[in-house]
């Protein structure tokens, strides 16, 4: 599932980038560019040994990332598809686009410094 919403939220981040070169909003088209960066260098990583072995380390401690990343990848998901229903506009979705990222990273981060406290 998780891999699933990194190829949706790849390909939404795709149609973003076009659309904001489309409509001349160059500075709106390199943050859509950066979050897709990371979504298609997520998905190597997701499906490599490596990737795994961290996954299953951080489950080990009590620590489900794949939840984090789910959830962040659903809410770019969303905020993106806002932006082509015309019900927010490309800065509003992008904002909210990085803060459901950085938010959801601040939570992995506070739940690991939780564990490692115990």
């Amino acid at each position: 599932m998780l891999l699933f919403s990194y190829i949706i939220v790849a390909a939404l981040e795709l149609v973003m980038t076009i659309i904001a070169i489309q409509s001349g909003n160059i500075s709106y088209a390199w943050s859509f560019g950066f979050l897709l960066t990371l979504s298609i260098l997520s998905i190597p990583l997701e499906t490599s040994e490596i990737g795994k072995t961290v996954r299953n380390e951080f489950k080990n401690l009590g620590i489900d990332t794949a939840k984090y990343d789910l959830i962040a990848n659903n809410g770019r998901s969303l905020s993106y598809l806002l932006i082509v229903g015309g019900i927010i506009s490309q800065i509003q979705g992008l904002i909210m686009a990085y803060g459901i990222t950085i938010y959801m990273l601040i939570l992995a981060v506070w739940k690991y410094t939780q564990v490692i406290k115990k």
